[in-house]
C-alpha cells in the first residue's frame, strides 16, 4: 500500500478543510436568503404579524436607512423575495395610522405577481383587481398588495396600527 508523503498529505488535508469551509460559507449565505424570504416575506404577504420595529432593527443591523419619506424608512437591498429580485425595502416609521412593511422589485407588477404567486407559500397568490385598468393593483387573499412604483412593482402589507 502506497502512502502519500507528509507534504502531499498536508496539502490534501488543507484542500479538504478549504472545501468544507467553502460549503459552510455557501450554506450560511443560502440560509440568510432563505431567512429573508421567510421572515420578511411572510410579513409582506400578510401571513404573519407586522412588527415594524422588529424589521427596522433587523435591517438596521446591516445598514442605515438611506432615506425617510412617506412615513417609511427606506433601505437599499439586493436580496430576493421568493425568487423576485428586490431593490429596496421600506418599513413604516410610526408616523402614519398604518403599520406596513414592503419591498420594491426591479420587475413590473405583473411579473412580480407571477413570480411571487409561483414560489410563495399558500396565501401568496395574486389577482389583478381590474382587467381593464392598465395600472391595476394586484391583491392576495391575505390582503397583500402589489402596485406600481414608477415602472417597478412594489409589494407590501398594510394594517391599521393597534393602539
Amino acid at each position: 500500500m502506497s502512502r502519500l508523503p507528509e507534504k502531499q498529505a498536508g496539502r490534501c488535508c488543507r484542500k479538504a478543510w478549504c472545501g468544507i469551509f467553502s460549503l459552510a460559507v455557501a450554506a450560511g449565505a443560502w440560509s440568510q436568503d432563505s431567512t429573508f424570504s421567510t421572515t420578511l416575506g411572510t410579513a409582506i404577504l400578510c401571513l404573519d404579524d407586522l412588527a415594524p420595529g422588529y424589521f427596522y432593527d433587523t435591517m438596521r443591523q446591516h445598514q442605515r436607512p438611506y432615506k425617510t419619506e412617506h412615513g417609511a424608512y427606506w433601505f437599499k437591498t439586493t436580496e430576493q423575495l421568493f425568487g423576485a429580485p428586490l431593490t429596496e425595502v421600506f418599513i413604516s416609521d410610526g408616523s402614519s395610522r398604518y403599520d406596513f412593511v414592503g419591498a420594491v422589485s426591479s420587475l413590473s407588477p405583473a411579473e412580480l405577481a407571477a413570480v411571487i404567486s409561483a414560489a410563495a407559500p399558500a396565501g401568496g397568490g395574486f389577482k389583478r383587481l381590474s382587467r381593464t385598468d392598465r395600472y391595476s393593483v394586484f391583491v392576495s387573499p391575505t390582503g397583500s398588495e402589489i402596485a406600481y412604483h414608477g415602472k417597478k412593482g412594489k409589494i407590501f402589507c398594510r394594517r391599521d396600527q393597534i393602539e
